[in-house]
């Protein structure tokens, strides 16, 4: 409930004091109130006409479409004063107010835990007065009633170490996009970590920040500087040198639930080995597909490769992300598809052999010859599987072996990647791909759903396959090149997968569609 009124009507009073009682029984159910019509109250508040206090979650101010006098603007300040005295306000909303800045210093001396925000203007003026009056008290004040936030404020080094050299429990927070100054006043803030809190520092300051420390050896600094940072360490698209790794490593080993962000970051193999084995230190790490690979790699080459994956996979939320999606690109353009060799293959399965649960294996964007895709089969049953089309496909086309277990397993275990339901819509299958797919449905429990839609599916080629289609509840056959002479096939369908809920028909060249009515699975029209 928002009520409102101008500053004028505060002088305006009447014989309203039944429907303020009424008003007043309301608020003590709601905990937002236009400051306005806390001013219209304030003075039957200092008369007592008002006996039942309030709480009010938030108390705004709406401006004039007329600028009000000086002196109105005084008494709207006092008025408002003598209510927050009367009433417990949590949030005062002054981002709307004309009122100039000193005239609001009186507001700063209210004891009343009370959060007030400001509009950009009247912020920096504020901060400049505490600057110019140096008092500790009314600083001190104004710091806990913003919550300490100067995000929104353009600072200079005097300003922002008079306010760091208040003693006090509150933080302070600054935009360093806003504040470029302070990319050079990293060793000057080195004292102040546990009173600051940076937002959006870019990644060179961070590297600054992390190698002064390094330098220093200034090991008691660092869970100052993680909390400085959100905890986040963002090395984001910079060229690490052994110098910088060591730097990176001190302060992990230093600190804890750190978020690493290396995208398209460069790092030296040896920074690489360096960083897998801190990963316990980590909570989160961020890479790109390039990056990840390499960790991959290394992971899987090093001596303790169960700890090493368990670290990786943790600090990855147990996402093998090698597509596209899977990070920011620097520069558009940069969708090339990524060519996957036997040596990474062989690594992607060695780490998943070590996973402790089930794993998200991302392979859109990503170039593999078949006999690559045959090393990641024994471990397809610990993953959650993403691939393109043609991956698909071909690993579908890897499903038939020599042995009749060994095809049901591969079956099995593609199938459970999967989630059951396999997408092949909008390929073109072929003799070959069909006698492959007949295998698939044959060897496995768990395939629900099918989809061949936009497949260029002719009658012969759905002869094929339909006997085997005696498992899935789902199918789509739309937009393909079925005729009449299929319905038959498709009218048995039913008796052979009496279980089967529906199957999608539209757009085919069937012109006789009279048998499909009585049978509510088949949707054609």
């Amino acid at each position: 409930m928002a009520l409102s009124c101008s500053y004028n009507t505060i002088y305006l009073l009447s014989t309203l004091n039944l429907y303020l009682l009424i008003i007043s029984a309301l608020l003590s159910l709601i905990f937002r109130l236009s400051i306005d019509m806390s001013l219209l109250l304030c003075q039957w508040v200092r008369r007592g006409r008002v006996g039942c206090p309030l709480a009010v979650e938030e108390l705004s101010l709406v401006p004039e479409k007329v600028q009000p006098s000086e002196r109105v603007l005084l008494r709207a300040v006092s008025s408002l004063a003598s209510l927050l005295r009367s009433w417990t306000v949590r949030r005062l909303d002054l981002t709307e107010t004309c009122i100039p800045a000193q005239r609001l210093m009186t507001l700063l001396l209210h004891d009343g835990p009370l959060t007030i925000k400001l509009s950009e203007e009247n912020f920096q003026q504020l901060l400049v007065l505490l600057h110019e009056v140096q008092d500790k008290n009314l600083t001190l004040s104004f710091l806990s009633k913003v919550g300490g936030d100067l995000s929104s404020c353009c600072l200079n080094w005097e300003l922002l170490l008079y306010l760091l050299q208040q003693w006090s429990a509150q933080t302070i927070t600054v935009d360093l996009r806003r504040n470029l100054f302070l990319q050079e006043e990293t060793t000057r803030l080195l004292p102040f970590l546990d009173k600051i809190v940076f937002r959006r520092p870019s990644p060179s300051f961070v590297m600054t920040s992390i190698r002064e420390l390094h330098r220093a050896h200034a090991s008691h600094a660092v869970p100052s500087l993680l909390r400085s940072f959100d905890h986040v360490i963002n090395l984001s698209c910079r060229e690490l040198d052994s110098v910088d790794c060591a730097a990176l490593i001190f302060i992990l080993k230093h600190g804890d639930r750190v978020k690493l962000n290396l995208l398209w970051t460069s790092i030296p193999a040896e920074g690489i080995e360096s960083i897998l084995f801190m990963l316990h230190r980590v909570s989160d790490l961020s890479v790109d597909r390039n990056q990840l690979l390499r960790f991959i790699r290394c992971c899987a080459a090093c001596d303790a490769q169960q700890e090493a994956a368990s670290g990786l996979l943790r600090t990855l939320q147990h996402s093998l992300d090698l597509s596209c999606s899977g990070s920011e690109l620097p520069e558009e353009g940069q969708t090339e598809p990524l060519s996957l060799t036997a040596d990474d293959c062989r690594a992607v399965s060695t780490v998943l052999r070590h996973s402790s649960r089930d794993t998200q294996l991302d392979l859109r964007d990503c170039e593999v010859e078949d006999s690559v895709l045959d090393l990641l089969f024994p471990v397809l049953h610990r993953v959650h599987l993403r691939v393109s089309k043609t991956v698909l496909l071909q690993l579908l086309s890897l499903v038939p072996v020599n042995t009749e277990g060994d095809t049901a397993r591969r079956a099995e275990s593609l199938c459970r990647a999967l989630g059951g339901e396999l997408d092949l819509s909008h390929t073109t299958l072929d003799q070959r791909a069909c006698g492959a797919l007949v295998q698939m449905l044959d060897s496995c429990e768990g395939l629900t759903e099918l989809d061949l839609s936009h497949c260029q599916l002719t009658d012969q080629l759905l002869l094929t396959l339909i006997t085997h289609l005696h498992k899935v509840q789902v199918l789509d056959l739309s937009h393909n090149q079925l005729t009449d002479a299929s319905t038959a096939a498709l009218l048995q369908l039913l008796s052979i997968n009496p279980s089967i809920d529906c199957v999608q028909l539209f757009s085919n060249n069937i012109e006789h569609r009279a048998a499909f009515k009585e049978h509510e699975q088949f949707e054609i029209w």
